[in-house]
């Protein structure tokens, strides 16, 4: 049996998918969903699918989850934010807490696989309390006495792009494009059926243990270049506006009254001017990745966020 955490999100469904057409052994931890009748996990039950729903803070529910289990694949974790600019969990326990909890139990309960889907741009000193925490909780893995794989993805995209998502209100303002920093961070999405193949791919690859393995699309894009790219596709110009990353506290509020309200914090702008890029070709190699390109999904992003 598999154990697959955080198998409802934008990664998590076409895992899912591939790891059923590969007749996988599933079982589904989620917290579930807000409102049932909108909810997939019905159609997964009813698709052989095992499905433990429940707090990930509660370590009845863990055990309950880990019960029988050989092998765990951790894709939870998300950089979006509620509605009302909280979270059902934080930053720190989710990428750090839950990781070093379902290491332990792991160890505790004999399962010795391990597969961790982090980010491109997690490291120690990051200004971003996402990406710090992200490192913290892949170093608990490479510390663990698991076999290891832990997998670092750019920012993904398909039909929908979440990363672009989370600053519609920036990429569609009329007037400019507002840009975090000096916008020449570069970038590499990458799209999440790739992904999704790397992540079940692995579980059973061998080669793949004890390895952090950076996963990037096939084109670098400056920051601001991509978003210029998505206004021109909604049909948008105008001139290009940064808002300088180092301000902080009331200076950083001032220099964001111009835009449309509460459109970007601190932690979002830590996020926006980091780097998520690689030069490995590791992934390609192992999981033989097709590499495809943003500009062939820009139509359908687009009508997505016009939807959104």
């Amino acid at each position: 049996m598999l154990l697959l955490i955080g198998g409802t999100g934008f990664l998590g469904e076409p895992v899912v998918e591939l790891m059923m057409a590969r007749q996988l052994p599933i079982r589904l931890l989620t917290r579930g969903a807000g409102d049932w009748k909108g909810s997939n996990l019905s159609q997964y039950r009813k698709r052989g699918i095992e499905v433990v729903v429940g707090s990930l803070e509660n370590d009845d529910v863990l055990l309950r989850a880990l019960d029988g289990v050989d092998a765990i694949i951790n894709i939870s974790g998300s950089f979006r934010l509620n509605s009302d600019g909280s979270r059902a969990s934080s930053y720190e326990y989710l990428n750090v807490e839950l990781v070093e909890k379902l290491t332990v139990l792991a160890e505790q309960n004999g399962i010795q696989r391990f597969v961790q889907v982090s980010c491109l741009g997690a490291r120690e000193e990051s200004g971003s309390e996402y990406l710090s925490s992200k490192f913290t909780g892949d170093e608990i893995v490479r510390n663990s006495k698991l076999y290891w794989t832990i997998l670092r993805p750019s920012y993904m995209f398909g039909a929908r792009f979440p990363y672009v998502e989370m600053i519609k209100p920036l990429v569609t303002f009329k007037p400019c494009l507002p840009v975090v920093g000096s916008g020449l961070n570069i970038l590499m999405p990458v799209h999440v059926d790739e992904v999704a193949r790397c992540v079940v791919d692995c579980i059973y690859m061998k080669e793949s243990t004890g390895r952090v393995i950076e996963i990037a699309g096939p084109k670098e894009y400056s920051l601001v270049e991509m978003l210029e790219s998505i206004r021109f596709e909604f049909g948008l110009s105008g001139t290009t506006m940064t808002i300088p990353s180092q301000l902080s506290g009331k200076a950083f509020e001032m220099a964001t009254k111009v835009l449309p309200k509460n459109t970007i914090t601190l932690e979002l702008a830590q996020i926006l001017i980091t780097d998520s890029h690689s030069s490995s070709k590791e992934a390609h190699e192992l999981f033989g990745l097709e590499g495809k390109c943003l500009e062939d999904y820009l139509p359908d992003i687009v009508e997505s966020l016009k939807k959104r």
